[in-house]
């Protein structure tokens, strides 16, 4: 599974050498991410072709948050994806010709809540498969992926109300991107903190920089656990950097910001410190993955029966 490079387990991710996270698990990480990056850009030169092609238009600079929270999941855990960013599929363990055919042909994969234009009936199942979860004393989880757009919606504030009520294995993860879901959030909506709209409901509530996937890693590793075991809901809000904007050009010191603010180069620059970083290390992971994309949008086009490009 492409996703899942290195097969680093949850059980080996915390070093025995006094560090939180294994130099194995750290690299997995950055690998991880290196995928979704290229994958997200693949499907934005697609965009013209394959209609599902636009899932994946939001999630440039969002790896970290779909990488941290996903890469630990077990198979018959459950993600619900945020409306236009599926990279949690490939994290979790999607198989990558599978996702690229999902682009030419929309398609679920199990235990995987596509994006529905209805937010309220996809907070719906992701409660019921929860609910299932615990009538059935499973130990498997959900987690939710949202927009800060979709906190706004009566439908979200009644699945966190029912999360609490029934203390139910599930995660929300919110994705606070000022340009996701511009249309329909205002400004006035901004101003009020998140954490402020959801401390009501009882459960533990963590604001984390989700540029860092270490830090989103050691959020999300806790977070699952804690649900994991039977603990109650947890509402992780993550700040992301987006690299460019559908509406807006990119402003002259864009590339400086972007440098700065990058989750990929921030994990480069980490794992330089620990040396567990070289060039050609990237190169070999960027190389063994852009052969198997290429594979994999050749098989999905022979499919659909387009022409090869």
């Amino acid at each position: 599974m492409a996703g899942k490079v290195g097969q680093t387990t949850a059980a080996t991710a915390v070093s025995p050498g006094g560090s939180l996270i294994s130099d194995a698990k750290l690299q997995q990480l950055y690998a991880t991410m290196v995928q979704c990056r290229m994958l997200t850009e693949r499907a934005c030169r697609l965009r013209g072709e394959p209609r599902s092609a636009a899932l994946y238009a939001a999630s440039m600079g969002q790896e970290a948050m779909a990488t941290g929270c996903a890469i630990d999941l077990q198979p018959d855990d459950t993600i619900a994806l945020a409306p236009h960013n599926s990279i949690a599929s490939l994290v979790k363990g999607v198989p990558l010709d599978k996702l690229v055919a999902q682009m030419y042909a929309h398609a679920e994969s199990p235990n995987i809540i596509m994006p529905s234009a209805t937010q309220g009936s996809q907070l719906g199942r992701a409660t019921s498969a929860a609910l299932t979860n615990k009538q059935k004393k499973k130990s498997n989880v959900v987690i939710v992926f949202s927009d800060k757009a979709t906190t706004t919606l009566g439908s979200w504030h009644e699945a966190l109300a029912l999360a609490a009520k029934k203390s139910l294995p599930i995660i929300f993860v919110v994705e606070d991107n000022p340009w996701a879901g511009a249309a329909r959030f205002k400004a006035s909506d901004d101003e009020k903190e998140l954490t402020g709209k959801a401390q009501c409901y009882g459960f533990p509530i963590i604001t984390v920089d989700a540029n860092d996937v270490v830090a989103v890693y050691r959020v999300a590793y806790e977070s699952v656990e804690r649900v994991r075991q039977g603990g109650a809901p947890v509402l992780v809000e993550g700040k992301p950097y987006r690299l460019y904007s559908p509406t807006k050009r990119r402003g002259a010191n864009s590339a400086a910001r972007r440098s700065e603010r990058d989750p990929l180069i921030h994990m480069e620059r980490y794992l330089r410190t620990k040396g567990l970083f070289t060039p050609s290390w990237k190169n070999q992971l960027a190389c063994e993955f852009s052969r198997k994309l290429d594979a994999a949008v050749k098989a999905a086009k022979k499919a659909k029966g387009s022409p090869q490009k």
